[in-house]
């Protein structure tokens, strides 16, 4: 018996030393009056994944699609405020009218480049799950990229014409 306890103090104690997992709170609410922090558009009013931002300051910002999310967060000077960047997860979501289901911008998957029409120029669709990504990739088209691939360079390149989108990856 006291070796189950010694056994037992010893696997609490270590449990206790060893460091918390942390889970991100990805929750975000999108509401009927809320406007884009960059264009000012009402959020709601526009199909395709939206964006959130919270700050150090504890604010937190909406985007009306995930391309003014990044041109906010790409600004160095801005970005550095941002503690978490959402994006909605628009696996099994209604392009339409998107949920307030959200996933991590970095854990994401985006494709850009499809032919879905979105808020302030080409969609940057994004995704929980690689797999419904390829998969809206190889119905609408686009190219899939992580978080880090995502440049200021790549979203303006549909002024020129090339929206960096092919099918595939």
């Amino acid at each position: 018996m006291r070796n189950v306890l010694i056994l037992s103090a010893g696997l609490l104690l270590a449990a206790c030393s060893q460091p918390q997992a942390q889970v991100a709170d990805v929750s975000a609410h999108v509401e009927q009056q809320d406007r884009c922090h960059l264009c000012g558009m009402v959020l709601v009013r526009y199909p395709g994944p939206k964006g959130v931002a919270n700050l150090t300051s504890e604010q937190q910002l909406k985007f009306c699609s995930t391309r003014d999310l990044f041109e906010f967060v790409l600004q160095p000077d801005k970005g550095r405020q941002v503690t978490q960047a959402l994006v909605h997860d628009m696996g099994g979501n209604n392009w339409e009218h998107p949920n307030d289901q959200f996933v991590t911008a970095q854990d994401a998957w985006f494709v850009y480049g499809s032919d879905r029409p979105a808020a302030m120029g080409p969609a940057l669709a994004s995704f929980a799950q690689e797999q419904a990504a390829q998969a809206f990739a190889d119905e609408f088209g686009g190219r899939l990229f992580r978080f880090d691939e995502i440049t200021l360079e790549l979203l303006n390149a549909h002024k020129s014409g090339h929206q960096g989108g092919h099918k595939g990856h």
